[in-house]
């Protein structure tokens, strides 16, 4: 009895603590995201200044609020500057929105939910979970406090409590520092159909008071830092921080990302992996489509799911991981569905899932993982950092955080490599091509493949090179790290 207590109470933490060592072991930081925001974190660390405008490349950067990279420094002030300890918010954030599914779907579903593995298993053998709970990206942190919001709001609509107010007030703001519109836009819905789904809603007048009292409190979190970061910048980085990254995103006018509205719809199938090829989830849908909206928690999965979904749709901008803040609501769709199937079943899948992901990730970094690996060319260009550098092109700060970098890398497009190499005749070049004629004019010192192309450390053919000596990390003269 005290086994099964106790494998009850640390499967998950072990669970995901599995993943993290994976995800460390096995996987490169993945350009261009990871890359970029963990280069984010490291200019904020250089800079020790939390309340000042974001850089990227050391230009600013008016793309992300700062939550993550606040969460980064965080852990770095702890535990030293590195990537496992930037990732461990990241995998903090994973776990505790695995505790809070199982939360919101035992107070929905108080007779059907009870048991919190159940969901919980659900959750964690689902294939988003699984693809986005180590990647250190803005999702995962999110979801967290949607669902503190969506948990504050389910109280709050069975009993008005100032503390549930104050619940939605500050997880609705901190979410805004995590994604900005991203967290209002998540919960919209829920409050807006309240008297639709929630059973003993009472005074409407009162419950939406309520809430944009929430909002306001919201809006002050959110205020604490935009006030300070924006009397810090100019007017262009407030235009494109609170307009174009809003507007833009939504209008499509940013030009990043843009998808038809239908783009979502393919992955709808992806959020039930692996569960659809169970049969009795199939059997289970066909038996909640007969009371599909007969209780408030099946209501309330409609309210948020369906409309927040469909938004989703209309906005131009489009990624996989922007739907991660509904996957718990799909999870709970799920548990619903697979009410029939035993818990060891769940498990049963659930191990099987997780060591999937695991050996997957151990094979994929001995084969096309290893074109995703900037770290050969970012240790050369550390060992080089009193050079002038140049990347062609497009940079995204990729080197910033592997490389170390306390000054700009310059980001020359490929047509002006030629004037580039000719103001700075000791300079090199990190350059990504695909036809060798491309870098024919120019000395290779270091060369691999990446992402379907090649990249490489280029200089000037009639300028010498005094390389640093090989320190057995694999950085020597000319060295090609693998072959074409």
């Amino acid at each position: 009895m005290k086994r099964t207590a106790l494998t009850t109470l640390l499967w998950l933490p072990a669970t995901i603590l599995l993943l993290y060592a994976a995800a460390i072991g096995f996987r490169p930081l993945l350009p261009v995201d990871e890359t970029r925001y963990m280069s984010v974190a490291w200019e904020m660390y250089l800079r020790q200044g939390w309340l000042e405008p974001l850089t990227l490349n050391f230009q600013p950067y008016h793309h992300k609020p700062p939550l993550l990279f606040w969460l980064i420094n965080a852990s770095w002030a702890v535990l030293g500057v590195s990537r496992w300890a930037a990732t461990i918010p990241v995998v903090l954030s994973a776990l505790v929105s695995v505790y809070l599914t199982g939360v919101l779907g035992r107070m929905l579903f108080p007779e059907v939910l009870d048991d919190n593995n159940r969901t919980r298993l659900i959750m964690v053998a689902s294939v988003p979970f699984l693809a986005y709970s180590t990647v250190v990206m803005f999702d995962t942190t999110l979801t967290v406090f949607v669902l503190l919001s969506l948990i504050g709001i389910v109280l709050y609509s069975r009993e008005r409590q100032w503390r549930h107010i104050i619940l939605i007030g500050v997880s609705l703001g901190l979410g805004g520092l995590a994604k900005g519109p991203f967290a209002p836009f998540c919960i919209f819905f829920p409050i807006l159909l309240a008297p639709y789904w929630a059973k003993n809603i009472g005074s409407i007048r009162t419950w939406y008071a309520g809430n944009m009292l929430a909002g306001a409190i919201a809006l002050v979190i959110v205020l604490a830092w935009l006030i300070p970061v924006l009397a810090r910048a100019d007017a262009n980085f407030a235009y494109w921080l609170l307009w174009e990254q809003t507007a833009g995103r939504v209008t499509g006018s940013l030009d990043a990302h843009v998808a038809p509205f239908y783009a979502y719809l393919p992955l709808l199938p992806v959020m039930f992996l692996p569960w659809i090829f169970i049969p009795d989830f199939w059997r289970g849908a066909a038996r909640l489509r007969g009371s599909l909206l007969d209780t408030e928690g099946k209501r309330f999965l409609a309210s948020w799911i369906v409309p927040t979904f469909l938004c989703y749709c209309l906005v131009s901008n489009k990624q996989p991981h922007y739907l991660m803040p509904l996957m718990p609501g799909v999870v709970l769709l799920i548990a619903l569905c697979l009410q029939s199937v035993s818990t060891r079943k769940l498990a049963r899948t659930t191990v099987v899932m997780v060591s999937l992901i695991v050996a997957g990730q151990a094979a994929a970094a001995l084969t096309f993982l290893t074109r995703y690996d900037l770290t050969p060319i970012a240790t050369y260009v550390q060992a080089n950092q009193d050079k002038d550098w140049a990347f062609v092109s497009n940079y995204h700060a990729e080197l910033g955080f592997l490389a170390g970098l306390e000054r700009p890398i310059a980001d020359v497009p490929p047509r002006e490599l030629e004037a580039w190499s000719a103001l700075h005749p000791n300079g090199l070049a990190v350059v990504i091509y695909k036809d060798p004629k491309e870098v024919s004019a120019y000395r290779r010192i270091l060369d691999a493949p990446y992402r379907g192309k090649r990249i490489g450390v280029f200089g000037r053919i009639d300028v010498a090179e005094q390389l640093p000596p090989n320190d057995g990390r694999g950085i020597g003269a000319t060295a090609d790290m693998s072959s074409p």
